[in-house]
């Protein structure tokens, strides 16, 4: 058969081709020399059978069509080919193209699909991964994403957020107001202080971004970043505290040493000479307030030290009655001012203890002073050490005094810098306000706890209980 017929004979459909051959056996059965009733016999078989012939060939050429028509929905719902459930593969040679053509379709959306799902699967890992409450709204103002950071936050089961208008989890007009913005295609960011349920008051850095529309242009909806930024923000107020507070303390001896000076340097071109007595007395505010400047000076090179992540703990043997002879000598005159008896109370099982000597001389200074300040005169104070009823291998001192004692509902406080629970007492004798919370720093360095009992105007037990011979986590 030449070509060209080939190619013309391809395209004939198989009724055409049934057609063609009947009509070719009708012709060579009515020019037969049969008689008429063999050759009508004849023609009617032919007939029956082009008849029975062509509806098979359209029933079959029906079932290729519906595999390719099955194919073709299972590629638009995402299955594949595959995924059809039909015998695409018997499409036959006519729509060999067309089932080429939807395979490798069928292929590529495969491909596109999977990629996709792994795309989705990595930015869904990503995000809760961030630490930080992660929202992204639609163009409905609702959840439309969100990490388990922002689950935790609104104490939501998983999955739980997804769909919820954002008004309903966030009620802070300005929130609302950054997310509307974010809406409109205008970044915001902003500080925001949040009550939550699980962790109470907190203060959030809030960022709002606009989230393009996938097609065209616009925006489709907005993501939210709720950075916990309070600790940060506390050690700003902190430090903000800490150089008022610290200005206020270092201006008031610096005005009295000056006001001294002045007044001895313009008294000394006086006629008849300033009396000696006043020249004493304004040598001794000088000689005060510079001991309080050189205390207020040590106590923040102290606090400096102590609040250094790199604190170095240096456990060694403590000797209690090589400690006691030094405190005794460094408040020697201070107790003699004020007729106070300092007695120490050192039971058995420590009189030595394995500590950092430093640390522990730090402490026990602070409290000392503290009960040497506040404490009537004519009383006793106590420096108690024993081991621990509580916890073995802790060792607990206490200082008590007899004094003004600290109110109940100033007691929290006691430890905070430059707190000071007897707010009239000034001048030299004030204090710097700095000595608990050097106690409170070097007992945490210890790995050890501090604690306060008090009595208003009868007095004050100070209490420290730390590790013997190793350092815990505070």
């Amino acid at each position: 058969m030449r070509h060209g017929e080939q190619g013309w004979r391809r395209w004939l459909t198989p009724g055409v081709r049934c057609a063609l051959a009947l009509g070719t056996a009708a012709l060579a059965v009515a020019a037969s020399p049969l008689p008429l009733w063999a050759r009508v016999g004849i023609a009617a078989v032919v007939a029956a059978a082009g008849v029975i012939g062509a509806a098979a060939a359209d029933r079959a050429r029906r079932r290729r069509i519906e595999a390719l028509e099955a194919m073709a929905r299972g590629l638009a719902a995402g299955a594949g080919a595959e995924g059809s459930g039909v015998g695409w593969r018997d499409a036959g040679d006519e729509l060999e193209g067309v089932r080429r053509a939807l395979e490798e379709a069928a292929e590529r959306t495969a491909r596109n699909l999977k990629e996709l799902a792994k795309k989705s699967r990595n930015l869904e890992s990503l995000i809760d991964a961030i630490d930080e409450p992660v929202l992204a709204t639609d163009d409905r103002d609702a959840v439309l994403l969100c990490n388990r950071a922002a689950e935790e936050l609104f104490e939501a089961r998983p999955g739980g957020l997804t769909g919820r208008p954002i008004a309903s989890l966030l009620t802070q007009g300005e929130v609302l107001e950054m997310h509307r913005a974010a809406r409109g295609g205008e970044a915001r960011r902003g500080r925001v202080r949040m009550t939550t349920a699980a962790q109470g008051t907190r203060v959030f850095q809030v960022s709002a971004a606009p989230v393009p529309a996938a097609w065209g242009e616009g925006v489709f909806g907005a993501v939210l970043l709720l950075r916990d930024v309070t600790d940060l923000d506390r050690a700003v107020q902190v430090k903000s505290d800490f150089v008022a507070n610290a200005s206020h303390e270092l201006r008031t001896p610096v005005a009295a040493i000056r006001a001294a000076v002045e007044t001895l340097t313009e008294g000394l071109k006086d006629d008849p000479p300033m009396p000696a007595e006043m020249r004493d007395r304004l040598l001794g505010m000088v000689r005060s307030h510079a001991e309080r400047l050189e205390e207020m000076v040590r106590d923040l090179l102290d606090l400096s030290m102590l609040e250094s992540p790199d604190v170095q703990v240096s456990v060694a043997t403590v000797e209690m009655k090589k400690m006691e002879a030094s405190l005794r000598g460094m408040f020697e005159e201070a107790c003699r001012a004020k007729g106070l008896e300092l007695v120490f109370e050192i039971a058995p099982g420590a009189e030595r203890v394995e500590t950092d000597p430093r640390l522990l001389r730090l402490i026990l200074r602070n409290l000392v002073e503290n009960a040497v300040k506040f404490a009537y005169d004519r009383t006793r104070v106590v420096v108690a050490a024993r081991p621990s009823a509580e916890r073995e291998g802790w060792v607990r001192f206490e200082v008590r005094d007899r004094g003004i004692g600290v109110p109940l509902h100033l007691r929290e406080r006691v430890f905070e810098r430059y707190f000071q629970a007897d707010s009239a007492r000034s001048g030299p004798r004030r204090g710097t306000g700095l000595g608990l919370a050097i106690v409170k720093h070097a007992v945490r360095a210890l790995g050890g706890e501090v604690g306060l009992e008090s009595v208003y105007k009868e007095g004050t037990t100070v209490w420290v209980e730390a590790p013997a011979g190793r350092r815990e986590a505070a």
